[in-house]
């Protein structure tokens, strides 16, 4: 639903071609930037469900290791890299502080929900964890300790459907980026 939303409204910016700057260099770094966050929240989401699927004892234990363990929400966060990365291809640049604040918003109810649920089902265990560990962002400091074969672990990552994403994803932003240039321009 979401993404049936911001393609729409992609189209309706793209009526708009003075939103749009007009630097070529510019525009190639984010185009590039913008394929590298769609490209890493892929890869995010398939290790998060990956990970969970592979250790949390069919959904009854709490799961703190891999993509875990830097990021509560790594599917989330993943969720987010990929609209970042849609936004600075095809939607003016200036959109991604505005993407950025509102986010967090739409998904904050079903995270307090969840963490609810967490915090009933593993109670001490799970305080530590969110004592430890952030929601949504991660921390610079910590993403230096990641040991990244256990953050993406290779082999566990393509068991889940989120591997289509990896199709799905880069060929949605090609396919809006090449309209955005012919409408845009």
């Amino acid at each position: 639903m979401i993404l049936f939303g911001m393609i729409i409204l992609t189209g309706i910016l793209f009526q708009f071609p003075g939103l749009y700057p007009k630097n070529f260099i510019l525009d190639a770094v984010f185009g590039f930037l913008g394929l590298g966050a769609v490209l890493t929240g892929m890869f995010l989401r398939m290790s998060a469900r990956a990970y969970k699927k592979a250790r949390s004892e069919n959904g009854h234990g709490l799961v703190t290791g891999g993509p875990y363990s830097f990021v509560r929400n790594p599917m989330y966060l993943g969720t987010f890299l990929i609209g970042s990365g849609f936004i600075l291809v095809v939607w003016p640049w200036y959109l991604l502080p505005v993407f950025t604040y509102f986010f967090p918003q739409r998904f904050n109810i079903q995270i307090r929900k969840e963490e609810s649920h967490l915090q009933k089902t593993f109670g001490a265990s799970y305080e530590a964890y969110t004592q430890k560990v952030p929601g949504f962002f991660p921390r610079l400091r910590d993403l230096k300790r990641l040991k990244w074969n256990e953050v993406f672990p290779a082999e566990e990552m393509w068991s889940t459907k989120e591997k289509y994403g990896l199709i799905w994803g880069p060929l949605l932003v090609l396919i809006l980026a090449f309209l955005q240039q012919r409408m845009v321009q």
